[in-house]
């Protein structure tokens, strides 16, 4: 196991495209750090760094206190899982295992002790003797990992290796990825676009956008105090709210919202909230109007979507946002989370509630967060 470190690392296919700018990042011994974001973000690039399949423009890469710039991929001693599973098809899953180690010349009674400890970990022995063409998709995935798990590394990359399966596999991957490495705790760097893998594996999260890094800690910590409209607008599922207000007087107003505000008086601000913190209005605290258009029962929740008087910001990562209704004239879309027993019927008029420690302010010109 080691530490992996990129200093001020830019990758660029051409003058005018920068795939990374400037990337600093450390990924402590044993974490399980998540690299999230859209597609195009870098991500991937960042990986592929890493693992020594690119080669940086400018910067330096470093696994285990080594500078590994000039180092080749195969002396690197990293394992990389892809997105497709790259079985071959003509073997079997034990020499799917061991076919990488005995590359390596390693002595048969290790690469027998390795594939062994592997097939344990993943629930392989049973498939040992089949072929890929034999598996289903999530035990192709596990020989996949198994595969990786064997070389024993100093750190797992993997990119996406989760997307090619259906839903509930995901979710049995999700934590089989988890148990794992709470078992072995390796250093290991996951790339996916999908943040609720980011929200539910990684020990920290890395938002990233344009090349950039947006943004970097403990999943929660991103979800409760984004650092920009970027990041507010990509972390959460649905996403959270945002919409044109202004600080003045002592209080935050958009719309007939009124909350109070002690900070500095502000024209133009965004001002956030998830819609698991909206509620039906009931106790006479702070409140908008809401007019209801569509309603999606999930049966421990009910999304609800609809409109507000206002205006929507945009916070850059609408292309991994729901498409927003349309709203029309001086409406803004809006989407609430509702339980169960409050679900309202397309055409509702209402009014929502919410907690004014809840909100998150924004300023419009340099898209950062306001503090509270």
């Amino acid at each position: 196991m080691a530490e992996v470190r990129l200093e001020h690392v830019t990758k660029r296919f051409s003058e005018d495209v920068a795939a990374l700018d400037d990337l600093t990042l450390e990924v402590a011994d044993g974490e399980f750090l998540i690299l999230v974001g859209p597609s195009g973000c870098g991500k991937t690039t960042a990986l592929r760094l890493v693992a020594g399949l690119e080669k940086p423009t400018s910067g330096a890469i470093a696994i285990g206190g080594r500078i590994v710039n000039d180092v080749t991929p195969r002396d690197r001693d990293i394992a990389m899982v892809f997105q497709n599973y790259a079985l071959y098809p003509h073997m079997t899953v034990h020499r799917n295992l061991a076919f990488g180690l005995k590359e390596r010349r390693t002595p048969k009674p290790e690469i027998e002790r390795r594939v062994r400890e592997a097939s344990a970990i993943l629930g392989l022995d049973d498939l040992l003797g089949r072929r890929p063409a034999q598996l289903s998709g999530g035990q192709r995935q596990r020989v996949a990992m198994g595969r990786a798990l064997v070389r024993e590394p100093k750190a797992f990359l993997l990119d996406e290796p989760l997307s090619n399966l259906d839903a509930k596999l995901r979710v049995q991957m999700r934590a089989e990825l988890k148990r794992i490495h709470q078992r072995l705790g390796i250093t290991t760097i996951y790339v996916t676009h999908d943040q609720v893998e980011a929200m539910t594996l990684g020990d920290r999260i890395v938002v990233m956008s344009n090349g950039r890094v947006q943004q970097i800690g403990k999943p929660q910590e991103v979800y409760r105090r984004p650092q920009n409209l970027f990041v507010a607008g990509f972390i959460g599922s649905p996403p959270m709210n945002l919409l044109r207000g202004r600080c003045a007087d002592g209080s935050i107003r958009l719309g007939d919202l009124d909350l109070p505000w002690s900070g500095p008086d502000a024209a133009e601000v965004a001002v956030g909230f998830r819609p698991e913190d909206l509620r039906p209005a009931g106790d006479g605290g702070p409140s908008l109007e809401f007019v209801v258009d569509v309603v999606e029962p999930l049966g421990n929740e009910v999304v609800v979507h609809g409109t507000t008087a206002g205006t929507a910001v945009e916070s850059g990562a609408e292309e991994e946002a729901e498409i927003p209704l349309v709203a029309e004239g001086a409406r803004a879309a809006i989407t609430a989370v509702f339980a169960p027993a409050d679900e309202p019927a397309p055409g509702d008029h209402m009014r929502l509630g919410i907690v004014p420690d809840r909100v998150h302010l924004f300023d419009l010109h340099t898209r950062e967060a306001i503090g509270r």
